[in-house]
């Protein structure tokens, strides 16, 4: 990844945990899009990197009393973006487990999209 770490977090860090899930929805749309068209690997691969650095920026700056079930799911995510990393060149070659990334990258953002939902609604 030819990104500045500092420049994307400082920018990340800027904006509101609906707007941080929202850049994670993004990414997980195009994940999803790449392994369905099996086009761009290391784009795809870039990208899951992303999403990991955007959760371990996110997780730490949660309020727990009030942010708990969030901080949990991201956890989770984090899980499931570190086995698609530790296998991707064996998902990758598979058309049906490039499908699997399909619908768990679909999962994962109906996931985030409803973290995104509550947080408006606890304003």
């Amino acid at each position: 990844m030819a990104v500045n770490l500092d420049n994307l977090k400082a920018q990340y860090l800027q904006h509101d945990v609906s707007m941080q899930l929202g850049r994670l929805v993004e990414n997980l749309t195009q994940i999803q899009a790449l392994a369905q068209a099996g086009t761009k690997a290391q784009v795809a691969q870039d990208l899951i990197r992303e999403s990991q650095f955007f959760i371990e920026w996110i997780v730490p700056n949660l309020h727990l009393e009030t942010s708990l079930e969030l901080a949990t799911e991201l956890v989770e995510l984090q899980r499931q973006l570190s086995r698609w990393k530790l296998h991707w060149s064996t998902l990758w070659a598979s058309p049906s487990d490039r499908f699997q990334v399909v619908a768990e990258a679909q999962e994962w953002s109906d996931r985030a999209m409803a973290c995104i939902i509550a947080s408006k609604g606890d304003r």
